[in-house]
């Protein structure tokens, strides 16, 4: 036989898992996002707020490049892939605009297929590329800041 009494139920909603992940950081020059999906409206407007953040530590003069990781899958829902179009509409009617963007997107990934209309979202305001591994994207990086004149960035520590 148990003593112990009985728990009263929680009264605290169960909070709802995460759908996703995003980080964003800056780095010299180079704008860093890593992304897992799958994505949801939630997790762009997370997303617009950590670029807005981020874009607050770009060099004054706003020139910058950008590597996009995508991990894990691209599975994207059609709110979410609006609320995306918007919020890249959106920084370049502010001005933050990278001179390109580089995807890193290993092959393979669930939702690949999504890939080339997700990368039009980014190519109506800067020239996009895609890489299969970290070297080679910031290799791509780097060609793009020279091509602007501006120094080139060591790679960052990697977990």
């Amino acid at each position: 036989m148990n003593a112990r009494p009985a728990l009263p139920p929680s009264r605290r909603a169960s909070p709802r898992p995460s759908f996703g992940r995003v980080s964003v950081g800056v780095h010299g020059r180079v704008m860093m996002s890593i992304a897992e999906g799958p994505f949801d409206a939630e997790l762009m407007a997370a997303t617009r707020r950590a670029i807005t953040l981020a874009g607050k530590r770009l060099p004054t003069d706003r020139r910058f490049a950008d590597l996009l990781e995508i991990r894990g899958n691209l599975l994207i829902d059609a709110n979410a892939l609006t609320q995306l179009r918007a919020s890249i509409d959106g920084f370049a009617a502010r001005g933050i605009v990278a001179l390109s963007t580089v995807f890193l997107v290993r092959p393979g990934i669930p939702g690949i297929e999504r890939l080339p209309a997700l990368m039009d979202i980014w190519r109506a305001s800067r020239p996009v590329r895609r890489a299969d591994n970290f070297e080679s994207a910031w290799a791509l990086v780097n060609a793009d800041l020279a091509a602007a004149g501006l120094p080139t960035q060591p790679p960052p520590s990697r977990p």
